[in-house]
C-alpha cells in the first residue's frame, strides 16, 4: 500500500481486456468520441442484471427501460471492443475510459473519507506484478475526476428514467449526452 507510490507494473496479460465489464461514465463516453471519431452506437452495449455481477441493485446508474433495467457498458464479445489482439494493446489508450485508467488499484481512504493510499485490488484476477513503480497522485486525481462526474452521470440517469414514451430504448441514453455534447 502507497501514499506515494504502489509497486505495480502492467505486463499485458489482457485480463482486464478480456475479463472485466467496463463500466464508463457519459464524460468517458464522450472523450472517446471527441478523440477518436469512434461511434458511441458501436461501441456501447447496455447490459441487464443477469449478464453484469458486482453492481448493486440499488446503483443509481441502472436505467430503466419499462420494467427492465440496463448498464451501460463498452460492448464486448470475448474481449474489450477497443482491444487489438495483434498488438495485444488498446485501441483508444490515451482516450480510455477512467474506470480503465485505474485498474486494478484500489483508493485507501481514512475512517473520516480522507485520502489515505492506493493498493493494489486483492480481489481481482489481474498478475498484479510488483515489477514497477505507479504514482498515486495521477491516480488521486483521475479519482476525483470521476467523483465528480458520478454525481453528473447519475443526474442524466434519473431524467432518463423519468421520461416515458413508446419504443423507448436503452439506446436512447446515449443521445441524451452525446449529441448536445458537440458544443461543449
Amino acid at each position: 500500500m502507497g501514499k506515494h507510490t504502489v509497486r505495480f507494473c502492467c505486463h499485458h496479460c489482457l485480463h482486464c481486456c478480456t475479463d472485466v465489464i467496463c463500466l464508463p461514465t457519459p464524460y468517458d463516453v464522450i472523450r472517446i468520441v471527441r478523440e477518436t471519431g469512434e461511434n458511441p452506437y458501436r461501441f456501447l452495449e447496455f447490459l441487464q442484471p443477469d449478464e453484469i455481477t458486482g453492481v448493486e441493485k440499488s446503483d443509481p446508474t441502472w436505467l430503466r427501460v419499462g420494467k427492465e433495467r440496463y448498464m451501460m457498458a463498452l460492448r464486448r464479445d470475448t474481449k474489450c471492443v477497443f482491444l487489438d489482439m495483434r498488438t495485444r494493446r488498446c485501441r483508444i489508450y490515451e482516450a480510455r475510459p477512467i474506470l480503465c485508467r485505474l485498474y486494478p488499484f484500489k483508493l485507501r481512504e481514512t475512517r473520516d473519507g480522507a485520502f489515505k493510499a492506493f493498493t493494489l485490488h486483492s480481489d481481482v484476477d489481474c498478475p498484479r506484478h510488483r515489477d514497477g513503480v505507479a504514482h498515486t497522485q495521477p491516480l488521486y486525481d483521475l479519482y476525483l475526476e470521476d467523483s465528480r462526474h458520478q454525481q453528473d452521470y447519475c443526474d442524466l440517469v434519473a431524467v432518463f428514467n423519468r421520461r416515458a414514451y413508446p419504443g423507448k430504448k436503452p439506446e436512447d441514453f446515449i443521445g441524451m449526452f452525446v449529441e448536445n455534447s458537440k458544443d461543449i
